[in-house]
């Protein structure tokens, strides 16, 4: 009776895992945009985000409409493809970064045992985007700028990666599902 295999059963609830950790960032990205721009518009006055549809649910929705119909503009002497790669690599390495982090006991997309210095990489790799978008642009302005960002995150990153060793120390692991274990009754503060 059994003509899946486990192996393929573990394939398929391992892409599961992966869709529904992306929906949820993803949604959590568009709650948290949407309450920025309510309270930006709180403050500012303005009648779009805190009025359109009810209590301004609908302004996620306009945003949405209008992203899908914007124009992708690509600068003439550009390098086309390194240009639109750099985004992609921007939000993949975001995504990657949640792959380590464990839900629930059983749903973690990948539990690896070098799971701190894995987020520390994807954390670096969005980096090179931002260097990759500024060069490609062939503009100098735009490649100091890059430039400017890139040396701005790799400045906090040395510093985000031995803060992250304390916790890796008293866990006694880089596994985020034991580092979450090790926090079970205190937590690493």
């Amino acid at each position: 009776m059994s003509w899946i295999s486990p192996e393929l059963i573990e394939i398929l609830l391992t892409i599961l895992k992966a869709v529904v950790i992306l929906l949820v960032v993803v949604t959590c990205g568009a709650f948290m945009s949407f309450g920025e721009r309510r309270l930006l518009g709180l403050f500012q006055n303005r009648y779009g985000p805190n009025r359109v549809g009810w209590g301004g649910s609908l302004q996620l929705v306009a945003d949405m409409i209008k992203m899908f119909f914007k124009e992708d503009w690509i600068p003439k002497f550009s390098d086309r493809v390194i240009f639109t790669l750099a985004p992609m690599i921007a939000f993949t390495s975001l995504l990657l970064a949640f792959a380590i982090v464990p839900v629930s006991p059983g749903w973690v997309v990948a539990d690896l045992n070098i799971g701190i210095l894995f987020f520390l990489m994807m954390a670096g790799l969005a980096v090179y985007a931002v260097l990759f978008a500024g060069w490609s642009s062939n503009n100098k302005y735009s490649l100091l700028g890059a430039m400017r960002a890139s040396a701005q995150t790799l400045s906090y990153e040395v510093f985000l990666g031995l803060s992250l060793m304390g916790v890796v120390a008293q866990a006694g692991s880089f596994n985020m599902t034991d580092i979450v274990n090790s926090q079970a009754h205190v937590w690493n503060v």
